[in-house]
């Protein structure tokens, strides 16, 4: 008995699973043109489509997203070839390509062409945390150090050397507030060098963080301080304690940091909501500074007098 005759939406279906995704772009944007969309936005969703195409075609080994075929398009390739866009793509243009790409399944299914979108199944490419902001004024690690070696003497709970430490290990290492609260006396070991480390995480996971001499010696200043007044302690012992020797709260830390920006004449230039997180990339950035105009010196010519003419 003769078999019933396909639907046309699955014969359309059976002959577009091959079909050049560059072609359907292609009709896709002749469609939003005899709508009324401007060249502008035309233009845009080209770049946007064409461009995330090319990324996944790369990724079944195509040169030009041209040879790219509708059947190779699915959830894990999409997210592929958009993390590939993201990578070098601010947040806005992954997140205006990942609208094109809904946009254009959203019309190959009204069409007949694709069964499913799928964006609504791929997983969005997370936007990369946003860059620290850096503290304006120049001098700022400086300032803060000097203003931490100086407390206020009308606090009760001034403790300089304890507040230098805590200034620089926050700003030299990298570590969160919550990760240096966590640390204890144990956490600070010496490595095969005899050079000194700060180990944190939990067993298994650990992240070893090598300090700088510099970093060393002031954190040693602070143990020595404390050993006087506490004596020997157990190791389990928080590496930061206030002046009742209780640990450092995150709420103390951040009213410290404050009170030093305050002091230094600095609160009116630092990020809002990053009084403790700024200190690490404003820390590095004026070392680097400092680093980059050294070497700039040194790579400076010598005046026309020191000059020796090559013979």
């Amino acid at each position: 008995m003769a078999q019933p005759a396909a639907s046309s939406t699955t014969a359309r279906r059976r002959r577009s699973s091959g079909a050049s995704v560059a072609g359907l772009i292609d009709a896709f944007l002749d469609q939003l043109g005899s709508g009324g969309a401007s060249a502008h936005t035309i233009g845009a969703y080209r770049r946007d489509l064409v461009g995330v195409a090319g990324r996944m075609a790369a990724s079944h080994g195509v040169t030009e997203s041209s040879g790219l075929r509708l059947s190779q398009v699915d959830a894990a390739a999409l997210e592929a070839g958009m993390a590939a866009w993201a990578a070098d793509h601010a947040p806005a243009s992954v997140a205006r390509a990942w609208a094109a790409w809904s946009s254009f399944f959203t019309y190959l299914i009204s069409e007949g062409i694709a069964r499913a979108n799928p964006t609504q199944a791929a997983e969005r490419p997370k936007p990369p945390p946003p860059a620290p902001r850096v503290i304006a004024g120049g001098d700022v690690s400086e300032r803060l150090l000097l203003v931490a070696a100086m407390p206020e003497p009308s606090s009760w709970s001034a403790w300089a050397e304890r507040d230098v430490a805590l200034v620089a290990t926050l700003g030299l290492t990298g570590l969160g507030a919550s990760e240096v609260l966590s640390l204890r006396l144990g956490s600070l070991r010496q490595d095969p060098s005899g050079g000194r480390v700060l180990v944190t995480g939990d067993p298994g996971s650990d992240r070893v963080v090598v300090l700088h001499p510099g970093l060393t010696e002031l954190i040693n200043a602070y143990l020595t301080s404390r050993k006087e007044w506490l004596g020997p302690e157990s190791p389990d012992a928080p590496l930061f304690v206030d002046a009742s020797a209780l640990p450092m709260t995150s709420s103390k830390v951040q009213y410290l940091v404050q009170r030093l920006y305050e002091r230094s004449g600095l609160a009116g230039q630092v990020p809002e909501g990053t009084a403790v997180q700024a200190l690490h990339a404003t820390f590095v950035a004026e070392a680097l500074a400092h680093w980059a105009a050294v070497l700039r010196d040194a790579l400076a010519p010598p005046p026309p007098s020191r000059r020796q003419r090559a013979t």
